[in-house]
């Protein structure tokens, strides 16, 4: 059985020097090998998605908070 997580994501953007957009996003998770998690991977992929979703950069995403959902 291959493991994936779910994770929920609090975030902001800041473009320019300004916060412009706060959020929220969910992600499912799973590891590109079994047993290989790697928290780098997780938090990019969140970044891009949040910035695909707002039509920013990646860099000018900020995750405030990550948790684990069960």
């Amino acid at each position: 059985m291959d493991a994936h997580y779910c994770y929920f994501a609090d975030y902001e953007i800041l473009v320019g020097g300004r916060f412009i957009v706060w959020g929220q996003t969910t992600l499912d998770y799973a590891p590109g090998e079994p047993g290989r998690f790697d928290p780098a991977e997780l938090l990019d992929r969140i970044r891009r998605q949040a910035a695909r979703e707002h039509g920013v950069e990646r860099d000018e995403v900020r995750v405030r908070n990550l948790s684990r959902l069960l």
